[in-house]
């Protein structure tokens, strides 16, 4: 037989009846003060888009899900339903949904503003036409309205359309930014051709012996075009150790199939003193839905080192991504998995995370990566006897870029190294501060 709690029985009969009485009035207040769902449906609502807006989506869906068992043509309460799940990117369950609350009630625009939305979210600008159209039918001057169909008109390739409902928008109210940057975009979009220029510097502050920054200066020519996409031609001039060196590189983006591209690298140095003689690289780019991305792909990195008396060095290097766009941020993950010819030379796991915060557009953000090791694209000076494999054990690195005007970007960052103390001969210098810096401009 289980005993009794000898604390609850110890109290005197007055003190305990008190609490129990003190129990029964607070239990009986809480339930005062919410009512069931049959009596107050709109107080469960509003408590469910409290939720919601906290970002508690399944306790929301929850209450929803009650309320509906009660009222199952309560629209607004679907409808709020609907936009937790496309938050949390179930497509499919937000779109049955809203489908469902236009079917019995089509003249429902919260429900077609939904839709719209949801379509634009997941990039079937198509059929978000169809349904702006039809909002448009009562309503021909909302702006919210027209700014998404020039957004979806100029995302299905009909960009002088898009540009005369922006400019009717900035007509109805010239103070709507969202239309003013989506012009200046399609503006932009136009220029097919880009110069620019920009430095990266490696500054050893901390250094207890005077050492030369380690300087990379490059200039670069670059068109879109309709078969390789965007081209580009970049020449890099690295100084380190007082020694000078020229590479020259050529990238290009061919799109294979809508959601599907390349990145596609060759490097040639001439004198290959502080570059590789030869550079390939090879990735495949997939967009996925719920606007995730993934690729996989290589470098191939040829040195000659002939102080050391070895004619050539070979570094394979795999590496992928994998990337999340979420409302105005994108965050992506990217490891190199470096392998050397030589077989003396350390194996190399790098890693690295890139956080982005998009502001006006998506060239105007404010961007933090960290990581360890060795970036095969990032760290583009690699001497032929120093190669950094496994010598960092950390770095951060915050880049800042905005667009001047329609024809000018620029960008500026600041980072920080940390050697290892043993394993890296670059640690004697102290760890490095890096800066970088860079200016386009498009015509």
């Amino acid at each position: 037989m289980k005993e009794p709690n000898r604390y609850l029985v110890s109290l005197p009969p007055k003190i305990a009846s008190g609490l129990l009485l003190l129990f029964l009035l607070v239990f009986n207040s809480a339930l005062f003060a919410q009512p069931p769902v049959e009596e107050d449906p709109d107080g469960w609502y509003f408590r469910a888009r409290e939720l919601a807006f906290e970002g508690k989506n399944e306790e929301a869906r929850e209450i929803c899900r009650q309320i509906l068992e009660v009222y199952p043509d309560y629209h607004d309460v679907k409808i709020l339903k609907a936009r937790t799940y496309s938050w949390e990117g179930e497509f499919v369950q937000s779109n049955d949904l809203l489908r469902e609350v236009l079917q019995a009630d089509p003249g429902n625009k919260e429900a077609l503003f939904a839709l719209i939305d949801l379509q634009i979210w997941y990039e079937d600008y198509k059929e978000a036409l169809k349904f702006i159209d039809i909002a448009l039918t009562d309503d021909p001057n909302n702006a919210h309205l027209l700014y998404r169909k020039a957004l979806s008109l100029k995302e299905t390739g009909d960009e002088l359309a898009a540009v005369v409902l922006l400019n009717q928008i900035l007509d109805l109210d010239p103070t709507h930014e969202e239309a003013r940057e989506l012009l200046d975009s399609i503006k932009t979009n136009r220029l097919l051709n880009h110069v620019g220029v920009g430095y990266r510097g490696s500054h050893f502050l901390e250094s207890d012996i005077d050492i030369d920054p380690w300087h990379l200066f490059y200039a670069e020519l670059g068109r879109r075009t309709r078969g390789l996409g965007p081209v580009m031609i970049r020449a890099n001039y690295a100084l380190r150790y007082d020694v000078n060196s020229l590479q020259i590189e050529a990238d290009a983006y061919p799109t294979v199939r809508p959601g599907t591209y390349l990145y596609l690298n060759l490097g040639y140095s001439p004198d290959s003193r502080l570059f590789p003689i030869t550079r390939f690289g090879f990735e495949v780019y997939q967009t996925l839905p719920a606007a995730w991305e993934f690729s996989g792909g290589f470098r191939i990195l040829n040195f000659d080192e002939r102080e050391s008396l070895i004619v050539t060095k070979d570094l394979l290097i795999v590496t992928g991504s994998l990337t999340k766009y979420y409302k105005k941020y994108y965050f992506s993950f990217r490891p190199y998995f470096t392998f050397s010819s030589v077989g003396d030379d350390p194996k190399s796991n790098s890693y690295f995370l890139t956080v982005r915060r998009f502001f006006s557009s998506t060239e105007h953000y404010l961007s933090l990566m960290v990581g360890r090791g060795f970036s095969a694209d990032y760290d583009k000076i690699a001497g032929a006897q120093i190669y950094d494999l496994s010598g960092t054990i950390a770095e951060a690195m915050l880049m800042y870029q905005q667009r001047i005007s329609t024809r000018f970007l620029f960008k500026a960052g600041v980072g920080y190294k940390i050697y290892d103390q043993i394993e890296n001969e670059n640690a004697l210098f102290g760890n490095p501060t890096v800066f970088e810096g860079g200016l386009i401009y498009r015509f």
